[in-house]
């Protein structure tokens, strides 16, 4: 069994979130897992339904964790598919094993053929938050180089004439920034392909 195109797209989005792939081996199967937080139910059990014959009956499931010792529990989500033959391409386009034998994540070169206002609205709900004093669209890339969040920011300008700017968050990490004047315009693009729950990651 093949992902569907649409799946395929939704598969992308979720990878360049927060989605990861697991492969203990090269020889073995790699397997799709993502985390939700407590706010994103509704966001994992759609996820859940549209990747729900590559998944087990327990491809979906919750817990509940503390930050601290006396802090309130809360609860996260968690979707697992079942080892699949084809994750591989995904694995061969956003993975590779660095100079000290860590495994990172990359973005692929040809981004530019690869994002769909599905894929950015996947990505998104996965990993973009909506900034309600500066009315600004954050897509969090913090896993990702300073030269791949650039390639990534001129393939949505190149793609979507959709301007943005590479911010720094922290040493060694940036994000992409969507300025105010461009949100309605990002908006339109990708809200018909976000489901109600998240609509306020884009400000809606």
């Amino acid at each position: 069994m093949k992902f569907s195109q649409h799946q395929t797209e939704i598969m992308h989005g979720l990878i360049l979130g927060d989605g990861h792939l697991h492969q203990k081996r090269k020889t073995h199967k790699p397997m799709f897992t993502q985390t939700f937080g407590q706010n994103a139910e509704l966001f994992a059990k759609h996820v859940f339904e549209v990747f729900t014959d590559f998944c087990t009956p327990k491809g979906f499931y919750s817990y509940k964790v503390q930050s601290g010792k006396n802090s309130p529990f809360y609860q996260r989500f968690i979707v697992r598919t079942t080892s699949l033959e084809i994750l591989q391409e995904f694995v061969n386009m956003y993975y590779n094993v660095n100079s000290l034998g860590k495994r990172i994540k990359l973005l692929p070169l040809n981004i530019e053929n690869i994002i769909t206002p599905v894929v950015l609205a996947y990505f998104l709900m996965s990993d973009g938050n909506y900034h309600k004093t500066n009315h600004i669209i954050r897509l969090c890339t913090n896993n990702f180089t300073k030269q791949e969040v650039e390639l990534l920011s001129t393939a949505i300008y190149n793609k979507y004439n959709i301007q943005s700017r590479v911010q720094r968050a922290r040493k060694e990490q940036y994000i992409i920034v969507i300025s105010k004047s461009q949100v309605p315009q990002l908006q339109t693009l990708v809200k018909p392909h976000i489901i109600p729950s998240m609509l306020y990651r884009i400000g809606l």
